[in-house]
């Protein structure tokens, strides 16, 4: 079997939301988010299915898929790792999002392949499944304690195990004690109206300084929130090690890290409790993979980010059913009611938890037909700022 041509479907999913600036409110991000699914082809008549859903980097990662088109055909789509590492080896440049995305996009692609190839779910190829099925968060607001509780109950009611909103957002410069007073308020409601058996989660996405973090981790403690998640800015190890061994709560960070060597200094540090890389940018499932083994290592857990489609769940839960130390899965319940209408699936959300798919491959089936028409809409970028006009986050 050799590998024919690929194919990208570029569309844009609407989000229902409005997200503006607190303090501003400016509107902060399109209503629309893009999605990229790739589709691999060859001669056996399968086809293989990958997402490289990266918001801002969409048209950059289509242009590299195609660019890497003579890669790909007439190759054995079966020696997965090996085209993937081929790929990587025939560039100068390592790394980065553009290169991760691009490369996760393939690599789930030729793993779809060669599980319905064999006609076995690719978490068999990987090993085998240490789990049937994965714990599940969904969203909410901290606009009000109001919202914060109406939105938890709805994602509680849906099946999911916890909740995770934006904590700090309202402020409107570095040292905002107001913003810590107002996200604490909302977190203090949510753990009044969910009880303590619902987990809360917090991601301040890594724009606060560390010392804000700080002390909105130590006002938020008595709530027991699973985790604050970037709570400072990507790039420096040591004020991630500063932050987690000062911070009552537990740390969380990976979503901005792509390759196994940008976790490496976290993971040798055990600079965090959890890691959340994203299975489209780290590389794929490969990658995904490989980063679970080595936090395996430091004792750490995995919960890992996911913005994407359907491909990139499918990608993911695989990746998920294989790691012994996985911990929590995030999936935004506003576009998994809608996954259906562009694949089949068979998810069901229970009692906290998602299903793994035993299916062949990722375990969906791609409705083409639906993406022809989708229309595309670039996002606009960020107005993200203070009120001095100094850069606020991200």
């Amino acid at each position: 079997m050799k590998i024919t041509g690929l194919r990208t479907y570029k569309f844009s999913v609407p989000t229902g939301q409005q997200i503006r600036d607190p303090a501003t409110g400016q509107l902060l991000c399109s209503t629309s988010k893009p999605w990229l699914f790739l589709r691999v082809e060859t001669d056996g008549g399968i086809i293989g299915w990958g997402e490289g859903t990266g918001e801002w980097l969409t048209e950059s990662v289509e242009a590299t898929l195609h660019a890497w088109s003579e890669l790909l055909v007439g190759r054995d789509p079966l020696q997965v790792a090996a085209i993937c590492d081929d790929i990587q080896d025939r560039l100068p440049w390592k790394g980065g999002p553009v290169y991760g995305t691009a490369i996760s996009a393939i690599n789930q692609a030729l793993y779809d392949i060669a599980g319905r190839a064999w006609g076995v779910p690719v978490h068999t190829i990987l090993g085998g499944a240490r789990r049937d099925r994965v714990r599940v968060y969904g969203h909410t607001s901290l606009d009000t304690p109001e919202a914060a509780v109406e939105g938890a109950l709805a994602v509680r009611d849906a099946g999911f195990a916890g909740v995770k909103a934006n904590p700090l957002e309202t402020r409107v410069w570095t040292r905002d004690h107001q913003a810590v007073t107002q996200s604490t308020e909302c977190v203090a409601a949510l753990r009044a109206a969910l009880g303590d058996d619902f987990d809360i989660l917090l991601d301040a996405h890594g724009s606060p300084t560390a010392e804000l973090s700080l002390e909105f981790a130590e006002a938020i403690a008595e709530f027991r929130p699973l985790f604050l998640e970037e709570p400072v800015k990507v790039g420096s190890v040591e004020a991630l090690v500063e932050v987690s061994g000062k911070s009552p709560v537990p740390i969380a960070t990976g979503e901005k890290l792509f390759h196994l060597r940008d976790f490496l200094p976290l993971i040798e540090a055990r600079a965090c409790a959890y890691l959340q890389p994203d299975v489209c940018h780290a590389f794929g499932i490969s990658g995904l993979v490989d980063i679970g083994r080595a936090a395996l290592h430091a004792q750490m857990q995995m919960a890992p980010h996911n913005a994407g489609g359907p491909l990139s769940l499918a990608a993911t839960l695989t990746a998920n059913a294989v790691t012994p130390n996985f911990l929590i899965q995030e999936l935004v319940e506003d576009w998994f009611r809608r996954f259906g209408e562009y694949v089949e699936h068979d998810w069901r959300i229970e009692e906290g938890h998602i299903n793994v798919s035993d299916a062949p491959g990722l375990g969906v089936t791609v409705k083409e037909q639906q993406l022809e028409s989708l229309p595309y809409e670039p996002m606009p970028y960020r107005q993200y700022r203070h009120e001095d006009g100094s850069w606020k986050g991200w």
